[in-house]
């Protein structure tokens, strides 16, 4: 007799599990259905918020970090667009566009305290820029006489800040 009641109060206990995750899924989908965008239109992170991890783009990078350079992303608009940020910091360092093995651009807020005196440069605390990156750009070889060791060929990174609103050229650091 223990056994059959033990058994029955199993089977209600599962069927009042399966029947809240049923009104969960119910609602979930209900959710999805009336809310303003179709379901199609939605991506698995936004249909599951939380549980996948999104990719996002990396905006720190060590040269940067080591000046104490840092970036942000942001929703704002930039009133400059990507390629024109591309051929303003082309027109700026033509040398660097037409050598460089790769080139990456990014769009952020730039975080550069004054930290040295005399003064170098502004206080930049989010400002919105362009970060036009030339990536192994070729460095002329040097006399290998005194260190016969020493690679033939080394690569530079040229970073290329513009403001985002004006394409000023605010900065350039090569790394």
């Amino acid at each position: 007799m223990a056994k059959k009641r033990q058994s029955s109060h199993f089977r209600s206990g599962t069927a009042v599990v399966g029947g809240l995750l049923l009104l969960i899924g119910f609602l979930w989908l209900s959710w999805i259905f009336l809310s303003h965008r179709s379901p199609a239109s939605l991506s698995p992170t936004q249909l599951l918020p939380g549980l996948i991890a999104t990719p996002t783009p990396s905006l720190q990078f060590a040269p940067l970090l080591a000046q104490g350079i840092t970036l942000r992303a942001t929703d704002q608009k930039p009133a400059l667009s990507r390629q024109q940020a591309v051929e303003i910091a082309n027109r700026l360092e033509p040398d660097a566009a037409s050598r460089a093995k790769g080139t990456d651009t990014r769009y952020a807020l730039l975080s550069y305290p004054m930290t040295k005196t005399p003064v170098i440069h502004p206080d930049w605390n989010n400002v919105a820029v362009w970060m036009v990156l030339y990536q192994q750009i070729p460095q002329e070889s040097g006399d290998t006489s005194f260190d016969p060791k020493s690679p033939s060929q080394s690569y530079h990174d040229l970073y290329v800040f513009l403001d985002a609103n004006s394409g000023q050229e605010l900065f350039s650091l090569w790394a």
